[in-house]
């Protein structure tokens, strides 16, 4: 659940940062197992419309937008990590179809080197805003850092790097090893959503505008390595 609340979240505080909402936003989720149906579930909750899931079955389309008590059902319902519906649309044919629905919000949270050039432009052509990570290297470079696609994805929309997004897990453990924290659902939700809105925050400071974010948190980290 964290790790796709924080994918979500991401989005979120992007859009506060940049004074606006993620309310009403148009979301397409890539993969439905641990993370995309967590994240799937809190877009869902913060107001945002989920309008497409593709998963590696099948997947649903909605251009109206999922209502949250339908994301929930799907979330209970799922079988493993696999999306289960009984209007369920084959994967050959909702990959024809998905790329190209009216979005703004991206989350790729299925498999590693999945997502082509193709698709990242089939939907900046259709009102691609933000894409925020799940998936560990999300683009089908062979590069591990900053190949082509995610370069050219980069200077194209806002790209949230997966080492922000996708903090979740790692942020609970570094949460649980401080000292004296609460040991709450709540207390822990807040620490990754705190953590992912000052990594955003810092990448705001230094690249005010809404394109090479992922180069610019690149740099910050690299930096902070160093």
């Amino acid at each position: 659940m964290i790790t796709g609340y924080g994918v979500a979240v991401a989005a979120k505080h992007f859009y506060e940062l940049n004074e606006s909402s993620i309310k009403g936003k148009r979301v397409i989720v890539q993969g439905f197992g641990n993370v995309g149906a967590a994240a799937a579930f809190y877009f869902a909750k913060m107001g945002a419309k989920v309008v497409g899931i593709i998963d590696r079955v099948g997947g649903l389309i909605n251009e109206k937008g999922f209502t949250f008590d339908e994301v929930t059902k799907l979330y209970l319902n799922k079988n493993g990590n696999t999306l289960v519906a009984e209007n369920l649309i084959p994967f050959d044919d909702i990959n024809k179809k998905i790329w190209s629905l009216e979005t703004e919000v991206f989350a790729p949270c299925a498999a590693s080197r999945l997502v082509t050039k193709d698709q990242i432009d089939q939907m900046i052509n259709t009102g691609l805003e933000v894409i925020t990570c799940g998936a560990n290297v999300p683009f089908a470079d062979k590069e591990i850092f900053f190949g082509p696609i995610m370069e050219h994805t980069d200077q194209k929309v806002s790209l949230i790097p997966d080492f922000i997004s996708n903090c979740g897990m790692a942020r609970v453990f570094a949460y649980f090893m401080e000292r004296k924290v609460q040991m709450t659902d709540e207390a822990i939700f807040n620490d990754t959503s705190e953590v992912i809105k000052k990594a955003l925050q810092e990448v705001k400071d230094s690249n005010p505008t809404s394109i090479g974010i992922s180069e610019t948190a690149f740099e910050i980290a690299l930096r902070q390595l160093i």
